[in-house]
């Protein structure tokens, strides 16, 4: 058996999904220095390619980020940055984020693909797509559409209309935010 070299992953690349929607407050700084650790049914490796595939019951943790999904696409390019793809029915994450106080701040996300560009710092989240955030688990954000663009570095938040279950045929974005507790 050929022997696999360890798989390098880059905070941009999967830290870009934490900002989604994050405003001002980030992942868990202690998310930075901990293991990846995934877990899955199978995975392939092409040297040749610099690609790793997981597939399976796909479960990718960081500290306090969790991804799962029915298969996990990771390329390495030959810059050094990554480019992953989950695929999912759906495909979904979960991260807590700094607070700066005692409030438990979580960002939830799903859709059938999640992309992460770690060249671009841009996150993507495609059919069915819906991230929600919430503070001390209560539902304070969320934003659902066919497609969710999150552009890390220009902290810029593009979503696309899904067609209304009423039968109507113009695309929709439905976002709820909450009222602020005082």
């Amino acid at each position: 058996m050929k022997h696999l070299k360890p798989l390098r992953l880059s905070s941009s690349g999967l830290f870009a999904l934490l900002l989604a929607v994050s405003g001002a407050a980030y992942a868990l700084q202690s998310d930075s220095k901990a293991s990846i650790t995934i877990d899955a049914n199978k995975m392939t490796y092409s040297e040749k390619n610099s690609i790793n595939v997981f597939s399976g019951n796909v479960l990718l943790t960081r500290g306090s980020l969790i991804i799962r999904g029915d298969k996990l696409t990771l390329t390495q390019r030959p810059d050094g940055t990554q480019f992953a793809k989950v695929e999912g029915s759906p495909a979904k994450f979960r991260q807590q984020r700094d607070s700066g106080n005692s409030d438990v701040l979580m960002i939830n996300g799903s859709g059938n693909t999640i992309e992460f560009d770690g060249k671009t710092a841009t996150v993507t989240f495609s059919g069915k797509a819906n991230i929600q955030k919430t503070t001390n688990g209560d539902l304070t954000e969320e934003i659902s559409g066919s497609k969710i663009v999150y552009e890390q570095n220009t902290e810029f938040l593009s979503v696309t209309g899904s067609t209304a279950d009423n039968g109507s045929n113009t695309p929709r974005v439905q976002a709820v935010i909450k009222p602020r507790k005082e």
